[in-house]
């Protein structure tokens, strides 16, 4: 399995599982190849991939759950936050256009966290207060931390099943039933 593979199996298990709406994952750029065969793969389960920011050496993409993400992002209080930061968008793609301007601004968004499934209450917190908090896994909690935890700990847990499953040779493809050939069952 390629260092790509797992990655993106180590950052997106959760996402894949249906828990989470987004993974951010960085990859080395000559692995942009493995990277597009396996969006592919998960292409027909309701999955995409937005390209944030190119380099020379490392790719930052965003793999996410088109509907999950939608349906998160026409939220309106997800919706208010954003145009308070300069997003104007009428779906997804749009979104990500605007998340990808502000990734090449110089300072890295921290809006991000919507994307990925973080409480708005805690990237607002966060955003306010990046010394503040308390630390629950993935984040840091700014409001309902016992929540926090528990969410943290199901997507470590998600993580960890998946992580052990590539360490004995499934393929993400083959964890999660995606882009092999289906058979003609009479």
């Amino acid at each position: 399995m390629s260092e790509t593979e797992y990655s993106l199996g180590r950052v997106c298990a959760a996402m894949f599982a249906g828990i989470k709406p987004a993974g951010l994952v960085s990859v080395r750029a000559r692995e942009r190849a493995t990277l597009v065969r396996i969006c592919r793969s998960f292409h027909e389960k309701g999955f995409s991939c937005a390209v944030l920011r190119e380099g020379e050496e490392r790719v930052l993409v965003c793999i996410y759950h088109r509907e999950r993400l939608a349906h998160l992002l026409s939220s309106s209080q997800i919706r208010s936050f954003l145009e308070a930061r300069g997003y104007r968008y009428t779906g997804v793609k749009e979104a990500f256009a605007c998340l990808k301007v502000r990734m090449a601004s110089g300072t890295f968004p921290h809006e991000v966290g919507v994307f990925l499934g973080y409480p708005l209450h805690d990237v607002e917190g966060f955003i306010a207060d990046p010394r503040g908090g308390t630390p629950c896994g993935a984040w840091k909690a700014y409001g309902d931390e016992e929540g926090a935890a528990r969410t943290s700990a199901r997507w470590r847990r998600c993580t960890d099943a998946v992580c052990r499953m590539m360490d004995s040779g499934k393929s993400l493809t083959q964890i999660f039933g995606v882009g092999e050939k289906r058979r003609n069952i009479v």
